[in-house]
């Protein structure tokens, strides 16, 4: 029996490393299909939380609410860089708006040092599998509003194993004409604006190099 589980293990472990070959980036929507709403709007669109979406929340936006999302992005960014900074403020409301509606808006005791720790049954707490659907949500939402010049939504990122034993999930962004960049609020507090990094940099053994991950974007005033 215990030949046939090592067995089974080296099995899978290729299988896994075929996977990665033929998807680098380990990009999917095996969590978008299950949990998220495929065609949300600002006046309804469902919220994730209390750990691998066992919460889910219906969510509206007034008119008044989505304007200070939409009004992150005036005047225009110069540049891709500039733009993520804006999406990762743009997140971050999000995040505040939506969580003072669904009871979200609270300090996330679970994350710490760029790791998420286990939940107790929490409702406010949020994971990497509801972060990043969430996430993705957002920027479904800013996409189809037109905010973006610099980019596109892409698919969910999954890290961990092989490559290491942190296993973890992000939200996309495609650089229009460049790379993928992680943006990753599970990575951060409660009204922190969410890490962005190269994916590449998301997908390599954790922690990642913080000298590779943006700085957010300067406060005004």
């Amino acid at each position: 029996m215990a030949h046939l589980r090592s067995v089974s293990g080296l099995l899978v472990a290729a299988l896994a490393l075929c996977a990665c070959a033929e998807n680098p980036q380990q990009l999917n929507t095996t969590y978008l299909d299950r949990y998220a709403e495929p065609n949300p709007t600002p006046a309804s669109f469902v919220e994730c939380h209390g750990f691998n979406c066992s919460v889910r929340t219906r969510v509206s936006l007034s008119a008044k609410e989505w304007r200070r999302v939409a009004a992150i992005f005036t005047p225009r960014a110069n540049d891709a860089k500039a733009e993520r900074q804006r999406i990762a403020r743009a997140v971050m409301l999000m995040q505040k708006l939506v969580g003072e509606k669904a009871g979200t808006a609270a300090h996330q005791w679970t994350h710490q040092n760029m790791l998420v720790l286990p939940n107790l049954g929490d409702r406010t707490q949020l994971d990497c599998i509801d972060t990043s659907v969430n996430t993705w949500t957002y920027l479904t939402l800013m996409e189809r509003a037109h905010l973006f010049h610099f980019h596109r939504v892409a698919k969910l990122a999954y890290g961990g194993y092989p490559n290491d034993l942190d296993p973890r999930n992000t939200a996309v962004l495609e650089e229009i004409g460049g790379s993928n960049f992680a943006i990753d609020p599970s990575l951060v507090d409660y009204n922190v604006p969410p890490l962005v990094m190269p994916l590449a940099t998301w997908l390599a053994p954790w922690p990642p190099n913080v000298s590779e991950i943006e700085p957010p974007a300067p406060k005004r005033g």
